[in-house]
């Protein structure tokens, strides 16, 4: 069974696993149950995205200096680790409805 997140407007489990990972790369989702407009908060979301660059970037360096692949292997486990704190770190925000 697939892990469930709480919407913050009706306090229910309806946010899947796969619907939080997008909120993770600045998607708009909506709760399958009271259809609010969801977004993962955006200073979270940037403060992620720095570190995500700050990795990426330490890993490459080294594989530079070093002249060796290796370290862009370690950069793998690293990414994954970073993911994962990204969808279990990053709050849900309710977005304002749309005006038609």
């Amino acid at each position: 069974m697939a892990k469930h997140y709480k919407c913050p407007k009706c306090n229910e489990s309806s946010v899947s696993l796969k619907e939080k990972y997008k909120l993770g790369h600045w998607k708009i989702i909506h709760c399958s149950n009271c259809n609010a407009r969801l977004c993962g908060h955006p200073v979270v979301l940037i403060l992620a995205y720095l570190v995500y660059l700050w990795v990426f970037g330490w890993f490459m360096v080294w594989a530079y200096l070093e002249q060796t692949f290796l370290p862009v292997l370690y950069l793998i486990p690293a990414w994954l680790i970073l993911d994962y704190f990204n969808v279990a770190g990053i709050p849900l925000s309710v977005m304002r409805p749309k005006r038609n």
